[in-house]
């Protein structure tokens, strides 16, 4: 389900990238990235689990041996890389959002999406989703990850887009 959702995640974020964009008073591109990420947050961890759902699911939530992956673990191709690869986008977005008030709050709401999506998979047992608090982790450090990369490409990108808009201006 995941490559299907992630493409219907296409039309919400090549319609509303310009108003995203500008609410994070940043470049369209950074809106597109947002919804996108959003959309496959979406995908990845709370659309149902068509071989495991159930009317008879419980509430569960695994709480035990919940940690952060060490570099090792995080250079190794496995399940947590859809993790990584559905969450680093929102935080990228997160950090390249145009002022650093927006940045910050944009951050904040970033960093507290694992949990909600958590919240939510333990909230709505039918959808066939346990709610794992390795999940947190991963989502979180997938944000980490894709904040640091903004923080570090930001300020490369900001020129190359002010530039852009010089030279259209000019010509």
């Amino acid at each position: 389900m995941f490559w299907p959702g992630l493409l219907l995640a296409l039309v919400p974020a090549a319609l509303l990238n310009r108003p995203a964009g500008r609410l994070l008073r940043a470049h369209w591109a950074v809106g597109f990235l947002l919804l996108l990420g959003l959309g496959g947050v979406v995908t990845a961890t709370l659309l149902p689990d068509a071989f495991r759902l159930s009317a008879d699911a419980v509430r569960h939530c695994a709480v035990a041996g919940g940690r952060p992956r060490s570099a090792h673990e995080l250079l190794t191709v496995r399940h947590l890389d859809l993790k990584l690869a559905a969450f680093a986008p929102v935080g990228l977005a997160a950090a390249l959002a145009g002022t650093r008030r927006r940045a910050v709050q944009a951050l904040i709401g970033a960093a507290a999406l694992p949990f909600v999506v958590s919240a939510v998979q333990y909230a709505v047992p039918a959808i066939g989703r346990q709610c794992d608090v390795q999940d947190v982790w991963d989502g979180v450090q997938g944000i980490a990850i894709g904040a640091g990369t903004g923080l570090l490409a930001g300020p490369l990108l900001r020129a190359g887009w002010s530039r852009s808009r010089r030279e259209g201006a000019a010509g």
